[in-house]
């Protein structure tokens, strides 16, 4: 992320953190979540090869994958989670999102029960806020970050171009020439904050 594409090329090398993952493109349109989940193990070098097949059965959500099902999926692998979102829960104005309406009450109650035996299952949740300077201050230290987004609110800076027209971009993860797109950081707070995500990370 960046404040626009002149800051970014002004900043010495030395001074940008770009932690190195490899890539996993999404394969269908409700994937992302898994997507990144593959690339969080890939990066802590362990291995993704069941995550589409045995952990995604044993996570019993089929194609409805929520935030909180990502946690769980990492705590398999003893990756140490902390979620954050504004939203303990589901909320009832997504019954009329077309993306939550087919299996929403269905979801609803499977995801509450996920919300409710979190602690004891070992996943750290809290319902909070964070602000621009708590996401920096967490990348900076090497810690990586599954933050949902809206991706329509987005754009690469580095393409030019507004994301619908960058043919690298898939989902909420995305690969551009350059290896990496970036969005300026008031985009991504707005996308990221956008009705629908809970601001969930």
């Amino acid at each position: 992320m960046a404040e626009g594409k002149d800051q970014i090329q002004k900043v010495p090398q030395n001074e940008r953190l770009v932690l190195k993952l490899d890539t996993c493109i999404q394969t269908y349109t409700w994937d992302c979540g898994l997507a990144c989940c593959c690339m969080v193990l890939r990066y802590l070098g362990k291995d993704d090869s069941c995550v589409y097949t045995s952990d995604l059965e044993e996570l019993q959500c089929g194609q409805s994958i929520w935030t909180i099902d990502l946690g769980y999926l990492l705590l398999k692998y003893k990756v140490k989670v902390e979620f954050t979102t504004v939203t303990l829960g589901v909320d009832d104005q997504y019954a009329k999102k077309p993306f939550y309406m087919q299996n929403f009450d269905k979801d609803a109650d499977r995801v509450g029960r996920k919300f409710a035996e979190a602690s004891q299952a070992g996943l750290e949740v809290s319902k909070r806020s964070l602000t621009m300077s708590d996401i920096v201050n967490h990348l900076s230290e090497g810690n990586l970050m599954i933050c949902l987004v809206d991706w329509s609110l987005l754009e690469c800076i580095w393409c030019d171009r507004v994301k619908q027209q960058c043919l690298n971009w898939c989902g909420h993860c995305c690969k551009s020439y350059q290896e990496v797109c970036c969005s300026r950081m008031d985009r991504f707070d707005k996308a990221r904050k956008s009705h629908g995500t809970d601001e969930d990370k």
